[in-house]
């Protein structure tokens, strides 16, 4: 029981230290890239967040609406077939 609330604080953690260091590789990215190339200003942590969550939801970051991988190439094949 204890080595299971152990391993499950120890994955908490991981996961939180691996969203931290993609936020940190982000805004890095961002502040050495976007001032020089488009002249705006950088961004802090925290917008470095948002900006991701952001890209998340408009770009397909939820698996839950995705449609399965089988789904889709049988509807492919379906449409390809009709044509």
């Amino acid at each position: 029981m204890q080595g299971q609330v152990l391993e499950s604080l120890l994955a908490i953690v991981f996961v939180l230290v691996m969203v931290a260091v993609v936020v940190f590789i982000f805004r890095w990215l961002w502040n050495t890239t976007m001032p020089q190339v488009f002249g705006i200003r950088e961004i802090t942590f925290w917008q470095a967040v948002r900006l991701l969550l952001l890209a998340g939801i408009l770009f397909g970051g939820h698996a839950a609406v995705q449609m399965p991988q089988h789904m889709a190439v049988d509807e492919l094949s379906r449409d390809l077939q009709g044509q």
